[in-house]
């Protein structure tokens, strides 16, 4: 892109997206779905030099779960791209490929909040003890420790 990238210009080029709303001075957030994901993120990149991933953070709001997934570039914005699953299913594509750093992140969530991440190479273990229960998630706000379970060593009654 030529010129100068303000919020304004992002807010016009992302609208195809979902819904965009400037939050702070320098700050952008766009609502998408996960089907749109990959191209809010290249269009980000290639079009407005969003160059950088910062983060993903995830919210378990109780009733779905909320992805953000927050890039910087040369200009100082920041842009958060944002996706909902489905408590029940909650299966969204990888970004890793065209974003290599979100791997890493995308296993921190798979592992603390049971999302899947169809296409990621390898969602092994990596914040949880290798001993951990499967399908047990210690971020989900519907999580309980069960009690004869063992959780890296440590049984559930003295959690």
């Amino acid at each position: 892109m030529t010129g100068v990238v303000t919020p304004d210009t992002i807010i016009e080029r992302m609208k195809e997206f979902g819904t965009v709303e400037q939050v702070r001075k320098n700050r952008v957030r766009v609502k998408t779905v996960p089907g749109r994901l990959h191209d809010a993120i290249t269009t980000s990149q290639a079009v407005l030099l969003f160059d950088r991933l910062v983060t993903i953070s995830t919210i378990d709001n109780g009733e779905s779960f909320e992805l953000l997934y927050h890039l910087i570039g040369p200009h100082r914005t920041i842009i958060s791209l944002s996706i909902s699953l489905p408590r029940d299913a909650p299966v969204t594509p990888t970004v890793s490929d065209i974003l290599p750093p979100a791997g890493i992140y995308e296993r921190q969530i798979h592992d603390l909040f049971g999302i899947m991440f169809a296409g990621h190479p390898d969602l092994k273990k990596l914040m949880l003890n290798e001993d951990w229960p499967e399908n047990e998630h210690p971020l989900r706000k519907d999580w309980k420790p069960g009690p004869d379970t063992f959780y890296g060593g440590i049984k559930g009654e003295r959690m």
